[in-house]
């Protein structure tokens, strides 16, 4: 039992490793495609970030599986305002594009 206790926190502390370095690398990449100049290095960067996030969200997965990255969802007024938000933001962003 004690055993099993140790491996489990063992394998807890090792995915969270994970998903820290996954996270870091997805930061890295994003970084990396917003100063490439060269078309095709910013299409082979976009790649790895994908395969990267597809990484994270497999990893995320599994921990939340197991209960060691629990997610509590946003209150419903915290998701409108954020949603509206990003409304206000895309119509700013097509009013200006028409302006141009």
């Amino acid at each position: 039992m004690v055993q099993q206790q140790q491996q489990q926190t063992q394998d807890m502390e090792l995915i969270g490793t994970l998903i820290y370095q996954l996270k870091m690398e997805s930061s890295s990449l994003c970084t990396a495609i917003l100063e490439s100049s060269n078309d095709n290095v910013r299409t082979q960067l976009t790649q790895l970030l994908s395969q990267s996030l597809q990484n994270q969200k497999n990893v995320f997965d599994a921990m939340n599986q197991k209960g060691w990255y629990k997610v509590e969802p946003a209150p419903a007024e915290q998701y409108q305002r954020i949603q509206q938000s990003f409304t206000t933001m895309q119509q700013q962003e097509q009013s200006q594009n028409q302006m141009q």
